[in-house]
């Protein structure tokens, strides 16, 4: 079974409306690298923002150096937006942590400042990072049980590795983690066994059906590119094993635009 990522989005843009606590609110979504996926990712949000009753901004900033973003930023706060969201990747020869730390932990929604992060593991904060969040909320509509399951979750990455590992740790819940620099013979073998896999390995269709076993849960938050179009880390013929599973596009991703606003409130 294929999860609508756009289905979930709905109910929590229907649920946020209906609360009307995000009118009036401002967001600024900044990028620094000229490219037209980031401006497309920025204008969804602007669009979803404004559809929330909030006056959003996007900011295509240019700086040459890891300082001067940082400065930036740094002004952007000081503006007095209720979230500001700094869109990734930024340029190869910035230092990116630098960067995000420059946002006030109040203003970030998308919890990849330091600050914000370790707020999150804490218990201090209510805001979920997005991706965490996101999966949450395909677990509940799904009705899937993490308890005692066997969890394998691909990448350490900021985005989705890094988050994904912080909430099973809030959890309680028990789960082996992966990347590119493991042991192959280990990743597979663990994937033979996990009765759910979260991806966010980013290497386009790496998980195929002979990997896993059936009745698997496949939460697939990887994107990369493959002949000009947005794919997945898992080979789509893996539905066909799968009880559930999150195409690329239209899985993860939307619901993770819906629970950043998610966490303005």
């Amino acid at each position: 079974m294929l999860i609508s990522g756009a289905e979930i989005a709905e109910k929590i843009y229907k649920k946020l409306e209906s609360e009307k606590t995000l009118e009036g609110k401002r967001v600024c979504f900044v990028s620094f690298l000229e490219s037209a996926v980031s401006r497309t990712f920025m204008e969804k949000k602007k669009k979803v923002a404004e559809r929330l009753g909030m006056a959003a901004e996007i900011r295509e900033e240019k700086a040459d150096t890891t300082e001067e973003a940082e400065k930036i930023i740094g002004s952007i706060a000081k503006e007095n937006f209720d979230g500001v969201v700094i869109q990734l990747p930024l340029p190869k020869n910035f230092d990116t942590q630098k960067v995000l730390d420059a946002l006030p932990e109040n203003q970030d929604i998308d919890i990849l400042g330091t600050k914000a992060k370790e707020s999150y593991r804490k218990g201090l904060t209510k805001r979920i990072p997005p991706v965490a969040s996101a999966i949450l909320e395909i677990f509940k509509e799904h009705r899937v049980d993490v308890a005692g399951r066997h969890i394998t979750l691909l990448g350490k990455g900021r985005l989705v590795g890094e988050p994904v590992a912080f909430l099973f740790e809030k959890l309680g819940v028990r789960y082996d983690n992966f990347d590119i620099n493991s042991s192959q013979e280990d990743m597979m073998n663990d994937l033979e066994k996990a009765d759910i896999v979260i991806s966010g390995i980013g290497k386009p269709h790496f998980i195929k059906p002979e990997m896993i076993k059936n009745g698997v849960v496949l939460i697939d938050a990887g994107t990369s590119e493959s002949e000009g179009k947005l794919v997945g880390d898992v080979d789509p013929e893996c539905a066909a094993k799968a009880s559930f599973m999150t195409p690329v596009p239209n899985g993860v991703g939307p619901i993770t635009i819906a629970v950043l606003f998610q966490n303005l409130c």
